[in-house]
């Protein structure tokens, strides 16, 4: 086959990019959010297409419907869309319409929450083993310009580029899809025209859910359906949504068909030619293609009149030494005490909490959103991994150059940040989160493959802190110690830079690029410190991992592992350090993961719990539930620390008593008229 033939090919899953750029366009148009789970509700649709067509079994997210025979390929069309309409309808109208004014890193954590909610439910609902279906459309082999191909190539192309341009007439050419872009400009003048824009918005859902569907099922026979099949494409859709700068539909469609038809003939190329890279390649495009577009159309600076994002107010970080030394004495005493079970879940929060403070860091302090931490640390892992067990250097100058490498890549992701901000930089942080799994994680050469990557335990001057000792020491306390060292100091160092003169201007950046400008200050240089601090910080975070696991591979640091990071910090609180410990708690494997195995028994369902905790966090409250904690306490303390204060405090009357005497008081005070002062006082208690 040649190069033609594998671009033809690539029509396939270019199909799908364009059905997901199209509710993206669609979405976004009407709603102003970008959807990231648009995958996963489409993979959830067509699992249950495949279900029932092989089991006559429609599998619901609580409970199933038995048909009790093999239904028609149009019934079984007809019943997942119908499930996948109202499916689309409570998602919008339970997690997206309550932020319709919320800033954008709300908006982002809530549509990360409906991703990993609704990959969670697959696992539960379908299992992890792989299916496939039966073809749909006619696929008998057609030459076309001399490349011979299956049919439903063409037939796919077709289809998605149908739905395009059915809804690019909709809504340029329509009374109703005119009023849900006007609507979606501006509310307030809908509103006052008797439009409803909510419901506007939620009919656009309503067609990008039926899209991405119909299309997910006609796709399916040419591909493996496992349960993260479709999930990650959304990655590329969305650079193809981005070249239509998130506005034209037809434009979405057609480069999404022209990405899938590309990223086909590179794997032919990568056959050709030997000295192309093997690995990444793929994905590789799609991140160039959103920073590309993302550069081009951004700004140095927000224009004149550009809405700010408002995000969580960030707490002084005033330091309270006798808490603090209360809590890390507590925890060091309970390290040597508890079962290994609870050592490791309290080991796995504090590197979890290192973590998350480069995630405080970076959002919480410079306003910039990332969904590329994790790759940071595991850039910091398997660099560690390959200066130690290869290269043979030692502790803990092996350390110190697997953090550098890890804020050089940093400093290079964040380059973008420079020209872009908010929904859009959350895009491009997650294609590079993407690209750096396919380029880096999975290339053999650098992870070793299935076999993984070896990282020897750390010593110091012959004294092991590794986590390893023996059978009955595992994890040993010795490197619960070495952790909580680290994460006490990481967070102190984290507490200090808020008080800083830099996290004030990280703040200023925060709260406006225009008016820090105006004041003098950098935006670009504070925005590349923040970048720094916060890549080293997942350096360190990614070096105690690689300590704590000891053999790494790349499902150590996926890109769903970044996304569960956000989930964790978010829910914890994403501008404070306390939130970030509440944070590293709330992490897979740590604290609150091992409670809920131990004592509620609802390890299987963790996922799910937390992406649902977090759409209602990012609703109800922004500043975390260290936050929440704090606003519901401070008052509380207050009122209590008044109350002490008055009952400590002498009764003062001011009722004559007597026999007593005036006072009089003529001592100038330093610039000011001398003044006469006269007061009751018993002469009793003067003397005395």
């Amino acid at each position: 086959m040649d190069f033609l033939s594998f671009v033809i090919l690539g029509l396939g899953s270019g199909a799908i990019y364009a059905a997901f750029a199209t509710g993206i366009v669609l979405v976004h148009r009407a709603s102003g959010v970008i959807h990231f789970g648009f995958g996963a509700t489409a993979l959830f649709g067509v699992l249950q297409y495949a279900d029932l067509r092989r089991h006559g079994i429609l599998v619901l997210p609580v409970g199933h419907i038995d048909l009790g025979t093999e239904p028609s390929v149009a019934l079984c069309m007809l019943l997942v869309l119908a499930h996948a309409l109202l499916f689309t309808l409570l998602i919008y109208l339970l997690c997206f319409a309550p932020l319709h004014a919320a800033p954008p890193l709300a908006r982002v954590v809530a549509s990360v929450g409906v991703m990993l909610a609704v990959q969670a439910l697959i696992l539960q609902r379908f299992g992890s083993a792989p299916r496939s279906v039966a073809a749909i459309l006619p696929n008998e082999p057609v030459t076309v310009l001399g490349a011979t191909l299956p049919r439903d190539r063409l037939y796919l192309a077709a289809i998605a580029l149908l739905f395009a341009a059915a809804l690019h007439l909709w809504s340029t050419r329509t009374r109703f899809g005119k009023a849900t872009r006007g609507a979606a400009e501006n509310e307030k003048a809908a509103i006052l025209l008797g439009l409803r824009p909510r419901w506007l918005a939620a009919v656009s859902w309503l067609l990008a859910g039926a899209v991405v569907t119909v299309v997910g099922i006609l796709i399916a026979p040419t591909t493996s359906l496992e349960a993260g099949s479709f999930t990650l494409l959304i990655v590329p859709a969305l650079g193809a949504a981005l070249v239509g700068r998130l506005s034209s539909v037809a434009v979405a469609a057609v480069a999404g068909l022209a990405l899938g038809g590309l990223q086909s003939g590179l794997l032919y190329l990568t056959r050709e030619f030997s000295w192309l890279p093997q690995n990444g390649l793929k994905q590789g495009l799609p991140f160039l293609l959103v920073v590309l577009m993302l550069m081009v159309a951004g700004r140095r600076l927000p224009g004149r009149g550009t809405a700010q994002d408002r995000l969580p107010p960030a707490p002084a970080g005033r330091l309270r030494p006798v808490p603090i030394a209360a809590a890390v004495v507590a925890a060091a005493i309970l390290l040597p005490l508890l079962s290994s079970q609870w050592r490791l879940g309290m080991i796995t929060s504090g590197v979890a909490a290192v973590l998350c403070l480069s995630l405080v860091v970076l959002t919480g302090f410079v306003g910039q959103i990332s969904l590329a931490q994790m790759s940071l640390a595991g850039v910091a892992g398997f660099t560690l991994s390959k200066v130690t067990a290869d290269g043979g250097v030692p502790f803990p100058v092996g350390p110190l150059i697997a953090v550098l490498a890890a804020t050089a890549l940093g400093l290079l992701v964040a380059v973008p940040a420079l020209r872009v901000r908010g929904l859009h930089l959350a895009v491009v942080t997650l294609a590079a989160a993407v690209a750096i799994e396919e380029f880096i994680f999975k290339n053999p050469k650098v992870t070793g493959g299935l076999s993984g990557s070896t990282v020897p335990q750390p010593e110091i001057f012959g004294f092991s802190l590794g986590i390893r000792g023996g059978a009955e020491d595992f994890p040993r306390v010795t490197f619960g110690y070495f952790v909580l060292v680290v994460t006490v100091a990481a967070a102190l160092g984290v507490a200090a830079l808020r008080r800083h003169e830099l996290g004030r201007r990280m703040l200023a950046v925060r709260g406006s690029e225009r008016a820090a400008a105006a004041a003098g200050i950098n935006a670009a240089r504070v925005k590349l410190t923040g970048a720094a601090i916060s890549s080293a910080l997942a350096g360190v975070g990614g070096t105690l991992l690689a300590y704590q696991q000891g053999q790494l591979s790349y499902a150590s640091y996926s890109t769903f592992t970044s996304l569960g990071l956000l989930v964790a910090v978010y829910l914890g609180g994403i501008t404070s350090v306390s939130g970030a410990l509440v944070g590293g708690t709330l992490y897979s494997g740590g604290l609150v993961s091992v409670a809920l195995h131990e004592w509620a028994g609802l390890g299987d369902y963790e996922t799910l719990i937390l992406s649902i905790g977090l759409i209602i966090v990012a609703i109800r409250s922004p500043d975390g539930l260290a936050g929440l904690t704090r606003q519901r306490l401070t008052p509380r303390l207050r009122q209590l620390a008044r109350r002490t204060t008055t009952a400590t405090e002498p009764t003062v009357t001011t009722e004559p008593i007597a026999g007593a005497e005036p006072i009089v008081t003529t001592e100038p005070i330093a610039g000011a008229e001398p003044t006469t002062t006269t007061k009751e006082v018993n002469p009793h208690v003067a003397a005395g």
